[in-house]
């Protein structure tokens, strides 16, 4: 019976859409949150000025896909591969997860298939730059990573 009421209440929440989700830790551009047990990394990513228009979120664990947030109306959904360098160095690219992308009435988003390192860059170096394409247009948002590695930390202990 216990069981039953348990999967009832699971399948409710997903099917209802909500998701239980708490910050945890949240500076300038650096968003700790947990969601349904599980704490992740967001990066905002600015496109002008101050609007958040992208969102890079990581895990600290490989036993995930990263996930990367565009906004609806001004970017729609990312296409190819995102290119990402730190601090003018060579750029990394990360594929997308095929048919991996979803979308509410604000976000799209899709899981990105190997973020191996990329936290411990985001620790240490100054800048990250991040570019794409959603196949009429690119995008380039460039960050500062000041503070960067007090979020990683907050990353690292969250439980």
């Amino acid at each position: 019976m216990r069981f039953s009421l348990a999967l009832v209440m699971v399948l409710a929440l997903f099917f209802s859409g909500e998701v239980e989700a708490r910050e945890v830790y949240k500076s300038g551009r650096f968003t700790v949150r947990k969601v349904e047990g599980t704490c992740k990394l967001e990066v905002a990513l600015p496109l002008s000025g101050q609007d958040t228009a992208a969102i890079l979120a990581l895990f600290p664990t490989d036993d995930y896909y990263g996930e990367f947030f565009t906004e609806r109306r001004r970017i729609g959904m990312a296409r190819d591969k995102l290119k990402i360098s730190f601090d003018r160095g060579e750029n990394q690219e990360v594929g997308f997860v095929p048919d991996s992308s979803a979308k509410d009435s604000y976000w799209r988003w899709q899981y990105l298939e190997n973020t191996q390192g990329l936290l411990e860059k985001i620790r240490k170096m100054d800048r990250m730059e991040i570019s794409f394409s959603n196949g009429k247009k690119n995008f380039k948002f460039k960050v500062s990573l000041k503070g960067s590695s007090k979020a990683v930390k907050a990353l690292q202990k969250c439980r």
